[in-house]
């Protein structure tokens, strides 16, 4: 392969550090239709960093730009040139630190990290560049010449610039190979939905959500609050089968046991006639008993305040005073975001936290997500006539199937019965089995499979596809969406040990996958529909969050009615490039906090 001669020989490239070179190298840049593009900067967090170089290759010459030296300005006729392919490692770095420090857009990109992630779905996640090098190209990159660029303020070295220069050659021999692979497993297509993406996500993190701190400390303390009353029912549950009688300092009953100590929780359970196996959620749940109850309370309002507490707060930007996360494009192996640092989607939607978020004066909130989508999807994947019915007629699906399976008149469903068949609605698209459904209803295992059975016969084109896709995604190694995703299986041979689990994990994920996944899709269309549709029309609004099938956007409050319609339709129109059969059906709000 003549690009590894390239890598093996010593690497080619320039240093550009004067205006006269920089004007030279443009031209030439100008005349390729393919480039790869990296930058090395003082820090990760584009609000706070001096770019230090900024490297833009041909296949056979790299061109380091000294962007302290120079205004980089003119690099925007290269970079935000639609007809140029930029390749990069992880674009969404490179797009954040030059929109935010330098106002260039990088646009019409290939990203390896990206690439790397969709062709090796459910198998692996090495996609960093060393790896991929590695795996193409049999190269070994080293890295560790990364972290001398981090607040370097002197002259760069020989090894500084020969690094910068080697990241970029690298990419075209990697493009190549990805880009064969990508069309030959019939990828291609969702690869360039995930790089139309990267913009709208690297902005998405750029403009971040901000949040009350006052009320977000006033919240704390509520689920505090509510903790000690919660902990002060159990010991008060407890202490009558316990001898001692001892006092504080302050004259009240202590504690009889450490809530938080497994062990000790155990063995005071055991004192009032309940042997557990553990505590852990799972198992308290199967427990219809005051005191397991209790505890499950007492373990959500800690969690809340462990994982949303003061250590969220620690991770606003003292610069621009906002939660800044960062988004995994394909976080989830069914191509879900996942999001951290801080983690906002983990949020329970009735969490008080919530009404936290908030926006500057003048600015209102859009959030809207998609009506009972992975619902609609099951309708159109399944064909059920049923199903669909349901969603054209807009009956509420839960009620109506709860009507279908116990016989009652829709107008007599309850609360209780519609969480039922809720519960076998949502349950059945993530695999689960009479066992786990039994848990969730507090029904027993026999009971649970006379609820399936009634539901399949009601729903017999739910049943059989299900069925089918299960067994698919076993024999052929994969699950796919709509959108032309793939999710690879490790298969275990027969006879091998752990062969039967193996398969039934293959089956429970090849029914959710096609779901989840092809929702996935969906919202990420959406984005960029909405961010296009908003940059068309010039509105002061922009996407600051998603929450899987949810898109939150920031707009001027005079602005705000236009913004919700907007959202509406792209996401409307993203959601009918998949469903035909069944309508999309989508609920957008104007608010000043994130509650939908």
């Amino acid at each position: 392969m003549p690009e590894l001669k390239l890598l093996e020989q010593k690497t080619s490239y320039e240093l550009i550090d004067d205006p006269q070179k920089l004007g030279f190298a443009v031209e030439e840049l100008k005349k390729h239709d393919v480039l790869a593009v990296d930058l090395e900067a003082t820090s990760l967090d584009p609000h706070n960093t001096t770019i230090l170089l900024v490297q833009i290759g041909t296949p056979e010459r790299a061109y380091v730009f000294d962007a302290r030296k120079l205004d980089l300005a003119p690099l925007k006729e290269i970079l935000s040139n639609e007809k140029i392919l930029k390749i990069a490692q992880n674009a969404k770095f490179d797009y954040a630190h030059l929109k935010q420090n330098l106002g260039i857009e990088i646009v019409n990109i290939f990203d390896t990290f990206l690439a790397e992630r969709i062709l090796t779905t459910g198998i692996k996640r090495e996609n960093s560049l060393g790896a991929i090098a590695q795996k193409y190209l049999g190269v070994e990159l080293a890295k560790e010449t990364r972290e001398t660029f981090a607040n370097h303020t002197r002259d760069f070295s020989k090894k500084q610039l020969d690094y910068a220069a080697s990241d970029v050659l690298v990419l075209f021999p990697v493009y190549k190979a990805q880009n064969e692979a990508l069309k030959k497993e019939g990828l291609d297509k969702i690869a360039n939905l995930e790089f139309k993406l990267v913009p709208a996500v690297a902005e998405m993190e750029l403009k971040g959500f901000l949040i009350d701190v006052k009320r977000w400390r006033e919240v704390i303390t509520d689920y505090q609050k509510k903790a000690k009353e919660v902990a002060q029912k159990i010991q008060t549950e407890l202490r009558p089968h316990f001898n001692h009688t001892q006092t504080d300092l302050f004259g009240n009953k202590a504690d009889v046991v450490n809530l938080n100590s497994p062990s000790q929780v155990l063995d005071a359970f055991r004192k009032v006639g309940l042997d557990l196996p553990s505590t852990g959620e799972g198992i308290l749940s199967q427990y219809d008993h005051p005191l397991t109850k209790l505890l499950l309370e007492y373990r959500g309002y800690e969690k809340l305040i462990t994982a949303f507490g003061e250590n969220l707060l620690s991770k606003i930007n003292k610069k621009t005073k906002r939660v800044h996360p960062n988004y995994l494009q394909i976080g989830a192996d069914t191509g879900r975001f996942a999001c951290s640092n801080p983690n906002l989607q983990q949020i329970p939607t009735d969490s008080l936290f919530r009404r936290c978020f908030i926006v500057a004066p003048g600015y209102k909130l859009v959030i809207a997500d998609y009506s009972q989508i992975e619902l609609r999807l099951l309708a159109e994947l399944s064909g059920d006539p049923v199903f669909v019915k349901a969603f054209k007629d807009d009956q509420d699906l839960h009620t109506l199937t709860a009507s279908q399976m116990f016989g009652i008149p829709i107008n007599k469903i309850d609360k209780d019965t519609r969480f039922q068949a809720k519960s076998i609605n949502f349950g059945l698209m993530y695999g689960r089995g009479a066992r786990s459904l039994g848990v969730q209803l507090g029904v027993s295992e026999d009971a649970a499979k006379q609820l399936l059975q009634k539901y399949f016969k009601k729903y017999n084109r739910v049943a059989a596809w299900l069925e089918k896709v299960a067994k698919e995604a076993v024999r052929v190694g994969y699950s796919t969406t709509l959108g032309g995703r793939k999710r690879y299986y490790q298969k275990a041979n027969p006879g091998e040990p752990g062969w039967e689990r193996q398969v039934a994990y293959i089956e429970r994920q090849g029914k959710n996958t096609p779901i989840q996944g092809t929702s996935a899709d969906m919202t990420k269309l959406a984005l960029i529909y909405v961010r296009d549709r908003i940059r068309r029309e010039g509105l002061d609004a922009t996407p600051i969050h998603t929450v899987h099938d949810e898109i939150v956007v920031e707009a001027r409050e005079d602005q705000a009615k236009r913004t919700v319609k907007i959202v509406g339709e792209e996401m409307k129109r993203a959601g009918e490039r998949f469903l035909k059969e069944v309508p999309v059906k989508v609920d957008a709000v104007i608010s000043d906090v994130w509650e939908h």
